[in-house]
């Protein structure tokens, strides 16, 4: 008897451990480095676009509310799906805490401690759901915020360019295997003006392209050229915006400097001016 107790311990242990790595397969399929890049920077986005909404309460309640609306377009219906097979009260709850914050702009001027509470509730629970819906390996895998910094580019064009209203300025619903080459294509007959014509998208390129400059200092390589080259570049970018420079100087950096940088630091494979694109790895 005392035998059969010894052996059956370890097989039940077995079949535990099993039934838990087919339970969480059911759930929700694995993802790759570059769906969770993709589903990082739309976390970045939201946490950045709730933040300016806080910011600006005080000083201009349009602007306040233009950056509360922008929060829609960064979570789609394909988002919460695959955020409600790791964790379905998550997305339930991010979805309501996200209607929640842009309702309080539509009823009046809220009051600043109720949407600094809201702007809290927001940064929860993106905590909670980025914890959910990524894998720990690729929350701390370098390639995988090496193409957040990537995605933040392709945010800090789409809102710079429609900032100066050479763009439609539509927030991509699904992540493009490069974002930024999306937005290079713009004829760059149209980026003579400096002018600001939407101040929220402004606002939103100088978030995006700081975040992108703060995640590289965490991961960016010792005593490398190259990566005090990216440094230097991406420094470089965001006074460019802060001084309202043109679209196609801007557009250029990330071309010219950015785009080669990255893959050559981190081995991305994103498509570059005039090459050819190979889907980015993470190693993952």
């Amino acid at each position: 008897m005392v035998k059969v107790q010894y052996y059956l311990i370890p097989l039940l242990v077995l079949l535990i451990m099993i039934g838990l790595s087919v339970n969480r397969s059911v759930l929700g399929h694995t993802f790759s480095g570059d769906e969770s890049a993709s589903f990082l920077t739309k976390a970045e986005m939201i946490k950045i676009e709730s933040q300016l909404a806080e910011e600006q309460l005080s000083n201009n309640v349009t602007l306040a509310k233009d950056h509360a609306e922008h929060l829609s377009g960064h979570i789609t219906a394909n988002d919460t799906e695959e955020i409600s097979e790791r964790n379905s009260r998550l997305a339930t709850e991010l979805n309501n805490t996200l209607a929640d914050f842009s309702n309080a702009f539509e009823t009046g001027t809220p009051s600043q401690s109720e949407i600094t509470d809201k702007v809290t509730n927001i940064t929860d629970i993106i905590a909670e759901v980025v914890n959910a819906r990524i894998d720990e390996e690729q929350l701390n895998n370098v390639t995988v915020k090496a193409l957040v910094i990537n995605d933040l580019l392709g945010e800090t064009l789409e809102h710079y360019g429609t900032a100066l209203g050479t763009t439609e300025g539509e927030h991509e619903s699904e992540h493009d295997e490069n974002m930024t080459s999306s937005l290079h294509s713009t004829d760059n007959k149209n980026n003579v003006s400096s002018n600001i014509v939407d101040n929220a998208n402004y606002q939103s390129a100088q978030a995006a392209i700081l975040r992108a400059i703060e995640i590289f200092n965490e991961i960016k390589p010792d005593s490398n050229t190259n990566s005090t080259e990216l440094g230097d570049s991406l420094n470089t970018l965001k006074g460019k915006i802060d001084n309202k420079a043109p679209f196609d100087e801007i557009d250029t950096i990330v071309d010219e400097k950015l785009t080669s940088l990255l893959n050559s630091i981190f081995k991305l494979n994103l498509i570059e001016e005039g090459g050819e694109h190979a889907e980015a790895e993470s190693n993952t």
